[in-house]
């Protein structure tokens, strides 16, 4: 299982492979409970009454086509107004299962752990960004 960006500091999940603290199962079984729990912008905006489900179908249409991201895609077909997707966004954001909260729920880990990795996992973040930062032209 490669989940390392190219370019970038490896992702938390890689992190916690290499260090031994998950198995592989465990991050199928975060990644699934995260697909299951974070709700997708166009289900949030039918939720809150602000698009029917064939304006989603449209907006997703229009995704495919331009590149964009969903709410953009329904700002520029006139589905949804910039502050509509606001509100959307924030609604996602504030139900948002993040996998080390996966992790913890599926008890692949206990929260004191899930800190003290964060806290591991920000120290190499930081080192290397330091590291790169200094190694530029």
């Amino acid at each position: 299982m490669k989940i390392e960006r190219k370019g970038s500091f490896k992702l938390f999940g890689r992190f916690l492979l290499d260090r031994g603290k998950i198995h592989d199962e465990q991050v199928y079984y975060a990644r699934a409970l995260q697909r299951k729990k974070n709700r997708k912008v166009g289900a949030i905006a039918v939720e809150m009454g602000l698009m029917t489900e064939e304006e989603v179908e449209m907006a997703l249409i229009g995704q495919e086509d331009s590149g964009t991201l969903f709410g953009e895609t329904a700002i520029e077909m006139g589905i949804l107004s910039k502050g509509e997707v606001e509100r959307v966004l924030a609604e996602q954001e504030e139900k948002h299962l993040f996998f080390g909260e996966a992790l913890v729920e599926i008890n692949a880990l206990t929260r004191k752990e899930l800190i003290e990795e964060l806290k591991a996992y920000n120290i190499e973040k930081l080192k290397y960004i330091t590291r790169t930062r200094s190694e530029e032209p």
